[in-house]
């Protein structure tokens, strides 16, 4: 009897405890549910299951259905301002035609083009990070050869140079990497996309060449050499 009393007493405390601590919770849970309901949901939106807030005949509705398609987090397509074609192209050509915005990933932007605002036209190309990190980019139409690049076919196509205008080098020609290939205006101010050891005089950077565009071309049977003269070696 007495041990029957004692594991009563023990059952009753422990109980009140938990019951006690349950009490004391349930303010707080209740506090950060409101709060997190009170930043997150607008007009009845946030709850779910709730689809008084959908017009009539609206996706979600008489249990109807829109297919929906979500743009990737990457770069997305871009427009991109055609500056000119090269060879022939002159420092004033490179330099004339406003950049386009490019949308941040995920997001597009609409553009409403004028003759005026993009006097060479414009090309659009794969989204890129490259050039979403440097907005002040212009396209120039080049001929393969005049790049000195060759195709799988053997034969001259159109590239797309893709010209940084707000290179570092632009400012400062002491930032000129020789490694890298620059549009360069020479004395007469006709554009040259190539690199240099150091900058000859009378000349002057316009921008630096982020990539070179090419066309899909189907390459031969490669015969060896460097990898990067390779056809399909991209960087």
């Amino acid at each position: 009897r007495a041990c029957a009393d004692a594991m009563l007493a023990l059952f009753t405390v422990a109980f009140g405890l938990t019951a006690s601590c349950r009490t004391a919770r349930t303010p707080a849970a209740s506090t950060a549910r409101g709060a997190g309901a009170m930043m997150t949901s607008t007009a009845g939106i946030g709850k779910m299951g709730d689809t008084e807030w959908r017009p009539e005949g609206a996706h979600g509705t008489g249990y109807r259905f829109m297919p929906l398609d979500t743009v990737p987090n990457e770069p997305g397509p871009m427009l991109v301002a055609i500056a000119g074609v090269y060879p022939g192209l002159t420092a004033e050509d490179l330099l004339a035609p406003d950049a386009l915005p490019l949308a941040e990933p995920g997001r597009w932007n609409y553009h409403r083009l004028t003759s005026a605002g993009v006097p060479g036209g414009f090309v659009c190309l794969p989204g890129s990070e490259l050039i979403l990190a440097r907005p002040n980019t212009v396209a120039v139409v080049a001929s393969s050869v005049s790049l000195g690049v060759g195709l799988g076919d053997g034969q001259h196509h159109e590239c797309i140079a893709l010209i940084d205008r707000s290179d570092e080098a632009v400012e400062d020609p002491s930032e000129l990497d020789p490694r890298q290939f620059y549009a360069l205006a020479d004395e007469s101010g006709a554009v040259q996309i190539r690199w240099v050891e150091a900058l000859p005089a009378g000349w002057r950077v316009l921008g630096r060449l982020i990539y070179a565009q090419l066309p899909n071309i189907q390459a031969g049977k490669s015969t060896g050499g460097f990898a990067e003269m390779d056809d399909n070696f991209e960087w």
